[in-house]
């Protein structure tokens, strides 16, 4: 009687797949130009070569080998420098966003800056080429392709035929290289925190900007009564933003998005601390054009604003005109005949006239315009802006 023997046959061996690994034997430093000529099959020695003028051009070919050393694994492994990087900062739970900023400052002084000269656009794309193969062949080396196992059994299935087992096609695709997993997991995990940390702070988020549109609210009906300076509303901005973040520190529910706010409103602050205008001054363009003796103040809160003394007739004595403008550009327009004498300040900005052009910060300069008469004196405040005097 002829029996069949059923019984499963050997595993195949895997076929042999090209991988790039930094070489263990034929290195200078860390074996990466050894490992790339294995790799490409030609002479080790060229890409020492190409690695060293690169590096003549900006640091292009250091920065390209430290590249290629992070991610290409040493011969033997299967893990890269940055897979344990990765990994590290995933288990010391560092922030994903962190991370970003960080590396986008350094790609920013690296490939941006002064020093790196266009010539090196070249080695980046050589960088870029190294760094899919280095990922293709992480791709590759752990992909295990698999054999027959049994008579009959289609190759992949991983079992024989007639068997009733399950086919288990996940195995035939290829593993993903570990950094690239860590990464996928590492952001996951912060996502997650990051939603967690958000419904922890919503109460105190909400509260603070109910507090905020409350303040701000009775602070327009007080600045529409009586005037009120526009850094009061920077810095009552400021306390109640403040106030919410230290209720957050000490109740362990920051809502660390009104830190840009907070800012702003610091930065706004400070801007416009010197100001005495108001909103309830206007936005826009202003012209004002005196025709008799000129009216003691003109203010303005934010846009441009023209005095102009074209059509101002002789004094019978001194008049002193005062400019307020918080934002913007004020341009003082005087006749040929009328002696006029501009004393401008500027906190941040630029005092155009008669000679070369004052700019910087706390900008005071006097500019006196010859003529027959009375004069007139015109004091002009620009917090954050310029002033441009003309004649004629």
């Amino acid at each position: 009687m002829t029996t069949t023997d059923f019984s499963p046959a050997p595993d195949s061996p895997p076929s042999s797949a090209r991988s790039l690994r930094r070489s263990s034997t034929d290195r200078v430093g860390a074996g990466v130009a050894g490992g790339l000529g294995s790799y490409f099959g030609v002479d080790p020695v060229l890409f020492r070569v190409l690695f060293a003028v690169a590096a003549f051009f900006g640091g292009a070919g250091i920065i390209a080998y430290l590249l290629a050393w992070a991610v290409i694994p040493e011969e033997g492994t299967g893990r890269a420098g940055i897979d344990s990087w990765i990994g590290e900062l995933r288990r010391r739970r560092v922030p994903f966003w962190l991370v970003a900023v960080v590396a986008g400052l350094v790609l920013w002084l690296v490939s941006f800056s002064w020093w790196l000269p266009l010539p090196a656009f070249p080695v980046i794309v050589v960088v870029a080429l190294i760094l899919v193969a280095a990922m293709r062949s992480a791709r590759d080396g752990r992909a295990a392709p698999l054999g027959p196992v049994g008579p009959g059994a289609p190759v992949g299935s991983g079992a024989p035929v007639g068997s009733g087992a399950p086919v288990n096609l996940s195995k035939d695709r290829p593993a993903q290289p570990p950094w690239r997993e860590d990464g996928r997991a590492w952001i996951a995990e912060a996502k997650a925190a990051s939603r967690e940390r958000r419904r922890r702070a919503w109460p105190v988020r909400i509260a603070t900007a109910l507090a905020l549109v409350a303040a701000l609210v009775v602070l327009g009906f007080v600045d529409a009564a009586s005037r009120v300076a526009m850094p009061l509303y920077f810095w009552t901005a400021a306390a109640v933003l403040g106030a919410g973040l230290l209720v957050g520190l000490v109740t362990r529910r920051t809502p660390w998005s009104l830190v840009p706010l907070l800012l702003v409103a610091l930065v706004g602050g400070i801007t416009l601390s010197p100001t005495t205008a108001s909103w309830t001054d206007g936005i826009g363009q202003r012209t004002w054009i005196p025709t008799s003796v000129p009216a003691g103040s003109y203010r303005l809160a934010v846009g441009h604003a023209d005095l102009d003394l074209r059509k101002l007739p002789q004094q019978d004595g001194a008049h002193t005109v005062d400019v307020t403008l918080a934002v913007g550009q004020v341009r003082v327009l005087v006749p040929q005949s009328l002696p006029v004498t501009v004393n401008a300040h500027v906190r941040f900005g630029a005092v155009t006239g008669s000679g070369p052009t004052a700019s910087g910060v706390d900008v005071d300069r006097t500019i006196n315009l010859d003529g027959s008469g009375t004069p007139v004196t015109v004091d002009v405040h620009v917090t954050d802006g310029n002033i441009k005097v003309v004649r004629g």
